[in-house]
């Protein structure tokens, strides 16, 4: 199928676009994005259990697709003006062919995870993500000669991760909603996903940049919502948790809109005078 360039100024209307799908149902919309936000939550109610948290934090990852897709389905049900109920949430595994092939993205995502684990234990090994962890648990000291000889294999590693996950994140930033809407193969959404992004690749840095710059302005203020709130002990601490769900839950609903008003535009299901056609490539 034939995808669309869209200029570079887009990128900045589909983030507006995103704010603004709010406004087409916020209760329903909030609820959905919630409920996503929640299921997130539930490995880390196992973390007593590290097998059952393995088990969880793997079956959150196989399904985040899954899930995403459902809340893009949300999304588009309240820009037609239609009813949008949180059992939406689950509409991607509800739908016979879509289930599947939306699970192989999951598979695709949980392979990318399991090669940047290895690059780990290649480039910097057992031993030496001890050193890492005493540094974390405040153990040791950053400066200390141990911590610093790993200042080169740390780079790589870090290198090579950078590298699986913008593969990835391409890969499934249109594999998504084309598997849900347009039912597509995983696997060829996957890779049209990465020549879309590709060539709008401008217009998808602009959408990038601009999101950056609003996730640094609602870190600033939750820095600020963090302490006052930390003066208030116990409850401060119960409604910092509450505070940080429902950012998560409005942060995924707008990236998720953002993506799928990309989606809309730029495989042709808006109006085609916003974007340029692509000439001679056929995905």
């Amino acid at each position: 199928m034939d995808f669309r360039i869209a200029r570079a100024g887009r990128g900045l209307q589909w983030f507006q676009g995103a704010i603004r799908m709010l406004d087409k149902n916020p209760r329903g919309l909030l609820a959905v994005s919630l409920a996503f936000a929640l299921i997130q939550q539930v490995p880390n109610l196992a973390a007593a259990a590290p097998a059952l948290l393995n088990t969880l934090s793997v079956l959150l990852v196989l399904f985040s697709p899954t899930l995403a897709a459902g809340v893009m389905h949300a999304i588009a049900e309240a820009d037609a003006g239609r009813p949008v109920a949180i059992t939406q949430l689950f509409e991607g595994a509800r739908r016979r062919g879509v289930r599947g092939q939306l699970l192989v993205l999951g598979v695709l995502w949980l392979l990318a995870l399991l090669l940047i684990v290895g690059a780990v234990l290649s480039f910097i090994g057992a031993d030496n993500i001890a050193i890492i962890m005493k540094v974390a648990e405040k153990k040791l000291a950053p400066d200390s000669p141990e911590f610093l000889q790993l200042a080169g294999p740390l780079l790589k590693t870090a290198m090579i991760a950078v590298v699986i996950l913008f593969v990835l994140l391409s890969g499934l930033f249109f594999a998504v909603p084309r598997v849900m809407f347009d039912g597509r193969s995983a696997l060829g959404a996957f890779a049209e996903s990465i020549a879309a992004c590709a060539a709008n690749m401008l217009s998808l840095t602009v959408y990038g940049l601009v999101a950056i710059a609003a996730c640094m302005a609602l870190g600033l203020g939750l820095a600020i919502v963090v302490g006052v709130l930390g003066l208030l002990g116990k409850l401060g601490a119960l409604l910092l948790s509450a505070v940080m769900l429902g950012v998560t839950a409005v942060v995924l609903l707008v990236s998720a809109s953002g993506n799928y008003l990309a989606w809309r535009e730029v495989f042709g299901h808006a109006d085609p005078d916003a974007s340029q056609p692509q000439a001679g490539i056929v995905v």
